[in-house]
């Protein structure tokens, strides 16, 4: 197990490291979170000086993340779609008044009919100014949006921290059973969610998995939104006090995802 590899190793005092929480992750890896920043970097500095980790492990400190939010049912347009959505986003500054700070269009998903809902990414300020605001102007239109937090999760094998098209396993996921075929053949009586079944066998905790694996109510679900939301950057910009992980090769499996697929979610 990584966690005791690392403390069989290293001795936190004699490196002046103190370590407020240690919890394992799916993907092989542990989250590890010290009481300072200088402390990160001194126990991240020890762990890949030491011969036995660097090559078997991966150290991967997290980008802060800006708010989100999703904008709904807009009408899609044909042509150029950057321009497109470079007008929307231009019109939408002026419209609510916004400083003129970046605003950036991550992705968009499938709205009612043919609309589309976009999901934009903005800095805290521009965040602070609409979050209490019912609809949004642009040019002629108002829309609906809300704070989006809704993590990333692939819809073939069910796990979180990369899309569909990133996903390892050839094979769809049951989201009813966990077993490799499709959902709608599935003879099981009764569902278990693959995820909470994971991080059971991976943790001495026991979430309930009597549930789908694309259920909006599981465990890990609810988990993966609100450890997005306690690292959203809502003011000033947090001192980062923890960091990821992983034996060699297991990096993109972890629910906390892999950085080279989160990176377009933050602003650098």
């Amino acid at each position: 197990m990584l966690k005791t590899a690392l403390e069989g190793k290293i001795k936190l005092k004699d490196i002046q490291v103190e370590v407020l929480s240690c919890r394992p992750i799916q993907g092989n890896g542990i989250v590890v979170k010290t009481k300072t920043p200088e402390m990160l970097e001194k126990l991240k500095t020890t762990i890949m000086n030491d011969l036995t980790f660097r090559d078997k492990c991966q150290v991967y400190i997290p980008k802060p993340r800006v708010p989100h939010i999703i904008i709904f049912d807009i009408p899609p347009q044909d042509g150029d779609q950057a321009a497109h959505e470079n007008n929307f986003i231009i019109q939408l500054k002026e419209r609510n008044e916004l400083t003129d700070q970046e605003i950036k269009g991550v992705f968009k998903k499938k709205g009612r009919g043919s609309l589309q809902n976009w999901i934009l990414a903005m800095q805290p300020k521009n965040y602070q100014e609409i979050k209490d605001k019912k609809r949004l102007r642009c040019g002629f239109n108002s829309y609906r949006f809300k704070e989006f937090l809704e993590p990333l999760r692939c819809f073939g094998c069910y796990r979180f921290g990369h899309l569909k098209r990133n996903c390892r396993d050839t094979k769809p996921t049951c989201t009813k059973c966990t077993a490799n075929h499709d959902p709608k053949g599935c003879t099981k009586p009764h569902p278990i969610c693959r995820n909470c079944v994971l991080y059971n066998n991976s943790t001495n905790l026991k979430v309930r998995a009597d549930h789908m694996s694309n259920s909006n109510l599981c465990p890990m679900y609810l988990r993966e939104i609100e450890f997005t939301a306690k690292h959203t950057i809502y003011g000033c910009v947090p001192a980062i006090v923890f960091f990821l992980v992983f034996f060699a090769g297991k990096l993109g499996s972890s629910t906390y995802g892999d950085p080279r697929v989160a990176k377009p979610l933050f602003f650098k």
